[in-house]
């Protein structure tokens, strides 16, 4: 018998998962623990209203109010008026011009306290906003300010993106492999059924008809795949030499294809990968055997999950191709990146993300086979950095997305042999690509550590820096004064100032100075001008603190931004009383949203 999943059980195993891209707890309490009160109603719907913008103009989501971050049930102090007033906030406190879609919104029971559950699918009808004209979006747990035209640019893409929510309606309970499915609903919830697992994950729906399967289960869990895509799959070649030759000149060594549901293609596909990546057994000096292979195997293995899991399936006459040569791999992938992702936010690591198939990267998220959205391609690049290779390449073609490994030093062979002469000091990989920027003399900046590494915030700069420092391997050419100086005068921030050089002799110890100042305050930059300049950012910011880094995500047809960016700036005090002087400063006509950026404090 098919069973609905009710929406008491639903909010119970929400908060049993907890948290993530998808769903997000609000609590009704505040104050410190012992004396804490009921928040103001009014707070409360506004942040209802935000939290339901957000993900409507991203994948969706499930919001529970009454809920700590925790996942600690401690209910609603509100009388039956004011509950009622809450469940109209997606209404009362949304812009009328951007009504939200259709959603769930009620007041349920969990372990004898009422919580309000919301759910709500992702929009395609408008921009949506808040009663005060807030455009808001969902990025990996946060909600984070946005700009109507970066998301107007993503409706673009609606055809591939609605693919995995679209109803088959000829499918079946019997066609999935139920195994599977069972196996996935034991690790959300021992026990759930698995009609109820996939009412949970959206992958179907429940009708007088009985339960209809959307492409999205269909792609996870069919037995026969083919019969509903018919290249599910994952073509690994072989290659002898740089480049794919014909007849006469044919080349392939090896053609291998694997199909499958995704669930089941990910483990199988890179097995087979690993099996073709594996270079000839290398006898060891312990008399051991060892199989040897020519790129690091997270990285090999995040960029295939990337393409199986972000591929346009509504293409259906391709699928995933891996090409092995003799210097490279290249993975790639039916469609292009959406119109929200610029290949430059990818190179430059700004872990910018947006789910082509929410649903399905739903499922692989909670199963841990995907972890935080938008970390994939930044531990793509992590991990080849820190083997010592050379950055991947990124293409973006007509119909197409490559990533491409090389089995190449990350240095020229001069730069190499001249950090070998460093061998004696032990560096890590990391202070080795700091030392090659100052191959042959050259100076260079902090700011110019941070691209090269993709790191994120100061204490991972210092942990580099100072032991380098105090080996009296790197010094500063010029002073915290003068760096200063020449930041005003360029209108840059102080990081990009170049004040680093490898010191010619490098075995004198060299007078330690912290290599960053302390109180910096990571800020996130909402409601910028599009023709906003960094040089024009600076210059507002330097009147409150030492602008250290100013980041700027590029706009979409010559806008130098897309409203919103990232600065560092130092200043005495904490971080809130430097928010609270710059949210709501006049800049150009427009009042700034200054807060926390989240993101790298999370990561800190």
């Amino acid at each position: 018998m098919t069973e609905a999943l009710e929406l008491t059980e639903r909010a119970s195993l929400a908060i049993r998962i907890g948290e993530s891209h998808f769903r997000e707890f609000k609590s009704a309490m505040a104050g410190p623990p012992g004396a804490r009160t009921g928040r103001s109603p009014k707070d409360v719907a506004v942040d209802i209203a935000r939290t339901l913008v957000a993900f409507a103009n991203a994948d969706g989501g499930e919001l529970l109010v009454g809920v700590e971050d925790d996942g600690t049930v401690t209910g609603l102090p509100f009388d039956a008026t004011e509950i009622q007033e809450l469940l109209a906030a997606p209404r009362t406190h949304v812009h009328r011009d951007t009504p939200l879609p259709a959603m769930t919104a009620t007041l349920v029971k969990v372990d004898g306290d009422k919580i309000l559950y919301f759910a709500i699918s992702k929009g395609l009808d408008f921009v949506y906003l808040t009663s005060d004209g807030r455009c808001i979006r969902r990025e990996d747990r946060a909600s984070v300010p946005d700009t109507a035209e970066r998301i107007v640019h993503s409706r673009e893409e609606d055809r591939s993106r609605i693919w995995d929510r679209e109803v088959v309606y000829s499918a079946r309970l019997s066609d999935l492999d139920l195994d599977l499915v069972t196996s996935v609903a034991a690790q959300v919830a021992y026990g759930i059924s698995v009609e109820k697992c996939l009412q949970y994950f959206d992958l179907a729906e429940f009708t007088p008809d009985g339960l209809r399967l959307k492409n999205a289960a269909l792609a996870l869990f069919a037995k026969d795949v083919r019969r509903w895509h018919p290249r599910s799959q994952v073509r690994i070649i072989t290659v002898r030499g740089k480049e794919r030759l014909t007849a006469p000149s044919y080349n392939v060594v090896k053609d291998d294809v694997v199909a499958g549901n995704i669930l089941t293609l990910v483990d199988t596909a890179w097995e087979r990968l690993t099996l073709a990546m594996a270079q000839q057994p290398t006898f060891t000096e312990t008399a051991r055997f060892e199989q040897n292979y020519l790129y690091p195997q997270l990285a090999c293995r995040e960029a295939l999950l990337n393409a199986i899991v972000h591929r346009d399936y509504a293409i259906e006459g391709r699928g995933v191709e891996v090409s092995i040569y003799s210097d490279r791999m290249e993975i790639v992938s039916p469609g292009t990146l959406l119109s929200t992702v610029a290949l430059s936010d990818l190179t430059q690591l700004r872990g910018v993300h947006e789910s082509r198939n929410p649903l399905i990267a739903r499922v692989l998220r909670e199963v841990g086979l995907v972890r935080e959205m938008g970390e994939g391609v930044v531990r793509i690049f992590n991990v080849m950095r820190s083997s010592g290779l050379a950055e991947p390449e990124l293409r973006n073609g007509s119909d197409n997305f490559t990533v491409a490994l090389y089995n190449k030093s990350l240095y020229e062979p001069d730069v190499s042999l001249w950090l070998s002469s460093f061998d004696a000091a032990h560096l890590s990989e990391a202070q080795r690509a700091v030392m090659a920027l100052g191959y042959n003399g050259r100076e260079f900046s902090a700011q110019d550590a941070i691209d090269t590494l993709g790191i994120v915030d100061v204490g991972q700069l210092q942990d580099i820096l100072t032991p380098l420092r105090n080996a009296g391997l790197i010094e500063r050419t010029k002073d915290r004064s003068k760096v200063r100086a020449e930041a005003r005068r360029r209108g840059v921030a102080t990081r990009k100032v170049k004040s680093y050089r490898v010191r010619q002799d490098a075995s004198a110890s060299a007078p330690r100075e912290d290599e960053e100042p302390r109180g910096a305050h990571y800020l996130f930059l909402g409601n910028l001008p599009l023709a906003a300049s960094e040089a024009e950012i600076v210059a507002v910011l330097s009147g409150f603190g030492e602008v250290l880094s100013v980041t700027l995500p590029p706009g979409q047809k010559g806008d130098r931004n897309r409203g919103f960016g990232f600065a560092v700036v130092e200043s005495a005090g904490v971080t809130t009383d430097l928010i609270a002087q710059l949210d709501g400063l006049d800049f150009y006509g427009r009042r700034l949203r200054v807060g926390e950026d989240r993101k790298v404090h999370d990561k800190a």
